[in-house]
């Protein structure tokens, strides 16, 4: 009940109240209508993009297209509208959309959709989404062409990445991509073409292209009204031209005609470009060559290049003939090659291109020299035509390209052609070659350092070269971070390292050692062989040898040969070069002497280098204190006269071993064996035959013996003779001690004084007389029977423990005051002081032998002898000489005996 109300009198009766009734008492009937869904058109004003993205929510197809056509024109205008309607969520509704059922939705959508890839940062949320297989399906024919059109423009956009090309592929694009490149439509014809140009940088799609016959829809729109399909299609024939497939297809259906044919079209110079680009390509088949060749095509390139006043085209017909140079000069009989050129006269075209003032069309002339040069008969007319005035000049241009590629055809110029060097030389281009080592491009100093090289075969010019500081300026290649600079900086130190006077200029130069020691450590293959072979040149000088070892060489280059994948012959050559340049240290490594290492005066034995050990130069051993650690044995016995010993054998000529063997580091003088001149009438004793094939000089005698007579019998000399004796031995003595001064000088700048050991050059002078005109074996038996004198005599084996040779050294240390003695001081030893003695004195005797070293002080010599009996001879074997327990028994190497003696029991 309502508050203030009346309560009706039906209410209050309970009766129901009648239906209303019409005036005069009849009651009203209900009417029914139909409902009516229609909807009066609202015009909304969408002032905003949000509004429209807001729009393609809509389920009418009225809103949705009017929504895309608005989002197509606002989306067109920027980048940054495109981002702004991705970050408002249009993009994957967009995506939804192009799967609507309405073709006209489908259409409008995917034309957004297609214009958004076009932003980068769209492509990459668009990588994350599924999209790429249902976009490939709108190429089809059964939908609108603007569909086409847009799905195939969003694929040129998706395509930019390496990734989605690899995808695209996979799902075979390429088909409905050919198809479209027949369409009518310009721009269908350019979208796919672009797609396609894209797709082509992977190169499985290149034979695909082949196999679905999609070469020729691509070469028939070559001639295109409009410069952008021409260009793509030109850049697609470029990248299809790197197949050699693809090249003979091109050629069959008569594809360069019709490029040659569009380069001679004016109106299309703006494409020409891109069109020799392709043509170089195709160049590099000798088919297409010989075609080009026949149909005049060649001499037409030859003119652009002379009539073109288009920097580009004339660049571009220069890398085509480069092109072509480069496969035909490498390939099949080179005169026929070189007829092709010289009919057109190549080589004069590509040098007038240098004298122009655009660098691109500079680089390319030299790119194309450089090519041309590989040929012998292209150096000599290049050279006539004036080639390596102007490429010296182009070489100190200001633009590093243009000194790097005219650098690189000098380099091919100068190889093998004497008369090219020689001009050279004379247009002043060694100076800048040498400027050239310090460029700032790593690929030049490589180039420079290749035509150095290429100089160094002619004398004269290597003199100069070095004379203009070569050597100095080789610090920048070598410590530079490009390989090939390093290798080439390399094997200009080989190439050089044979002249005395690069070697000298390397000691003046010291940082060129530890940097060339430096490359064994490359990863670069070439590098470390170059490094190799200019280490084993330049170790023919002891100076550098030294430094080289002093470095660190030897241990590296023995870590190389270690290595499987690093060891090679010229890491094989580096070991053997230093060891064999440094005997004391080959001794103190390798344990072992071949008998054609000669000994000579500075060879010591420091002992064995353990596992990480350093071997010290002998300057370094003196320096140390007196220590109770095994003496430092030194052979130093230089005299003023030298006679060379000669020894044949069945192998050979013992000179010939000494002579392949480089001189030694330790050489403080080049003394080999001793010599010794007549006291008499200094006649020349002549060469006498042994009866094992061995033929000596006989020594001029001269020596003293040990008590200062002479050591020859002077019982038959008349005192006229003895005077004469005393006076000849009186200068040979005052000669003798200036030589002696005059080492020991040079050898205090080093601050080491080596004291000369007159003890062993009397040991040589009373050997030498007992062994002439005896057999080889002989020989040893008694060199082994007088070192065993010398060391203490015979020793049985139970004795040599108790020997006690170590007193008589430890008392030669301190008299001494030094841990190096000399080995003609030693008056007590065993094995391994005596076997030195053996070998020392050998190699001065012309005596071949080795020097092996044992463990525990144990060291052996052996000698390779051959047996006879009666007219037959036995091949030779080797064996041990004994100078210890049965001095002067020859023990057969590999037997029982040979261990007892070697190995300690």
């Amino acid at each position: 009940m309502v508050k203030g109300g009346k309560v009706s009198s039906s209410a209050a009766t309970g009766k129901t109240p009648a239906p209303n009734t019409a005036k005069g008492g009849k009651p009203r009937q209900q009417e029914e209508k139909a409902i009516d869904e229609t909807f009066e058109p609202l015009k909304l004003d969408v002032k905003g993009a949000q509004t429209a993205v807001v729009c393609l929510r809509s389920t009418e197809d009225t809103v949705l297209i009017r929504a895309c056509d608005s989002l197509f024109k606002f989306a067109d205008k920027s980048d940054g509208n495109k981002l702004m309607l991705h970050e408002m969520g249009a993009t994957d509704i967009l995506f939804t959309l192009t799967h609507h059922e309405n073709p006209i939705v489908q259409r409008n959508a995917t034309m957004v959709f297609g214009v958004m890839a076009a932003h980068p940062d769209i492509r990459r949320h668009l990588r994350k989404i599924d999209c790429i297989p249902h976009m490939i399906s709108l190429l089809s024919p059964e939908h609108e062409q603007l569909t086409n059109e847009f799905s195939v423009y969003w694929l040129r956009y998706m395509c930019n990445d390496y990734s989605t090309k690899s995808q695209v592929l996979q799902l075979n694009v390429l088909q409905p991509l050919i198809r479209l490149i027949n369409e009518t439509d310009p721009d269908i014809k350019f979208n796919s073409l672009s797609t396609v140009d894209h797709i082509l940088d992977d190169f499985n799609a290149r034979s695909l292209i082949r196999e679905l016959n999609g070469i020729e829809p691509i070469l028939n729109n070559l001639k295109s009204e409009y410069p952008q399909i021409t260009e793509t299609v030109c850049n697609c024939i470029q990248k299809l031209a790197t197949d050699p497939f693809n090249r003979a297809v091109i050629r069959d259906i008569g594809g360069l005609d019709r490029m040659i044919d569009f380069i001679g079209l004016d109106e299309t110079k703006d494409v020409h470009v891109h069109c020799l680009n392709a043509l170089a390509n195709l160049l590099e088949d000798t088919e297409c060559l010989d075609l080009i060749q026949s149909n005049g095509g060649l001499k037409r390139l030859m003119q652009f290049v002379q009539d073109s006043v288009v920097p580009a085209v004339q660049a571009a017909a220069a890398k085509a003939i480069g092109r072509a140079a480069r496969k035909r000069l490498n390939t099949g009989p080179e005169p026929q090659n070189r007829k092709i050129f010289a009919e057109q006269d190549a080589e004069r075209a590509m040098v007038f291109l240098l004298l122009g003032d655009n660098d691109e069309v500079r680089i390319a002339a030299c790119q194309a020299l450089a090519v041309m040069a590989e040929s012998m008969l292209s150096r000599e007319t290049i050279r006539n035509n004036d080639g390596i005035l102007t490429l010296v000049q182009m070489m100190q241009k200001d633009n590093p390209r243009l000194r790097e590629f005219s650098t690189l055809a000098m380099s091919n110029l100068t190889q093998s052609n004497p008369n090219n060097i020689r001009e050279l030389q004379d247009q002043g281009g060694l100076e800048v070659l040498i400027r050239l080592l310090n460029d700032e491009k790593d690929t030049t100093k490589a180039y420079a350092c290749v035509t150095l090289a290429n100089c160094s075969t002619d004398q004269v010019v290597r003199t100069n070269i070095l004379e203009k500081g070569l050597i100095k300026n080789l610090l920048v290649p070598l410590q530079a971070s490009y390989e090939l600079a390093q290798a080439k900086a390399a094997m200009v130190l080989s190439a050089y390292g044979i002249d005395q006077k690069a070697r000298e200029d390397i000691i003046n130069n010291q940082p060129i050692i530890p940097h060339l020691v430096s490359l064994l450590k490359s990863n670069h293959d070439e590098v470390r062989r170059n490094a190799c072979f200019a280490i084993s040149v330049l170790c023919i000088e002891q100076a550098i040898a030294i430094e080289i070892l002093r470095h660190g060489a030897l241990e590296i280059v023995r870590d190389l040969n270690t290595s499987e994948s690093r060891k090679s012959k010229f890491t094989e050559m580096a070991l053997q070069k230093i060891l064999d340049s440094h005997l004391s240290a080959k001794y103190s490594y390798l344990g072992r002497l071949e008998s054609n290492n000669i000994t000579t005066d500075g060879f010591y034995d420091m002992g064995p280098v353990r596992d990480g050990g350093t071997f010290l130069t002998i300057e370094e051993l003196a320096a140390e204190e007196v220590n109770d650690r095994r003496p430092i044995l030194l052979l130093y016995a230089p005299e003023k006269n030298v006679t060379q010993w000669t020894t044949t054998t069945t192998g050979g000529s013992y000179d010939d071993d000494i002579s392949r063997v480089p001189f030694s580091s330790d050489d403080n003088l080049s003394t080999s064996v001793t010599a010794m001149k007549s006291s008499e009438s200094k006649e020349k004793i002549g060469t006498t035959t042994t009866t094992t094939g061995r033929t000596a000089k006989t020594p001029k005698s001269s020596g003293k013996d040990k008590d200062g007579r002479s050591s020859v019998d002077q019982s038959s000399r008349s005192k006229k003779d003895k005077t004469s004796d005393k006076r000849d031995v009186s200068e040979d003595k005052k000669h003798t001690e200036k030589d002696l001064s005059g080492v020991t000088s040079s050898n205090s700048k080093s601050g080491y004084k080596p004291t000369a050991d007159p003890d062993f050059q009397m040991y040589l002078e009373e050997i030498q007389p007992q062994i002439i005109r005896v057999p080889l074996s002989e020989q040893i038996s008694t060199l082994a029977r007088f070192v065993s004198e010398k060391m203490g005599g015979t020793i049985s084996p139970d004795d040599v423990a108790t020997f006690g040779y170590e007193v008589a050294m430890n008392q030669l240390k301190a008299e001494l005051h030094s841990n190096v003695i000399p080995i003609g001081r030693v008056r007590k030893g065993i094995h391994a002081q005596r076997a030195f003695l053996f070998k020392t004195l050998a190699d001065r005797l012309g005596i071949p032998c080795t020097l092996t070293r044992g463990n525990y002080n144990r060291a052996w010599n052996e000698v390779i002898l051959g047996e006879s009996s009666g007219s037959v001879r036995y091949p030779a074997k080797t064996w041990i000489v004994d100078i210890l327990h049965e001095p002067g028994r020859l023990i057969l190497a590999n037997s029982s005996d040979a261990r007892i003696y070697t190995i300690l029991s």
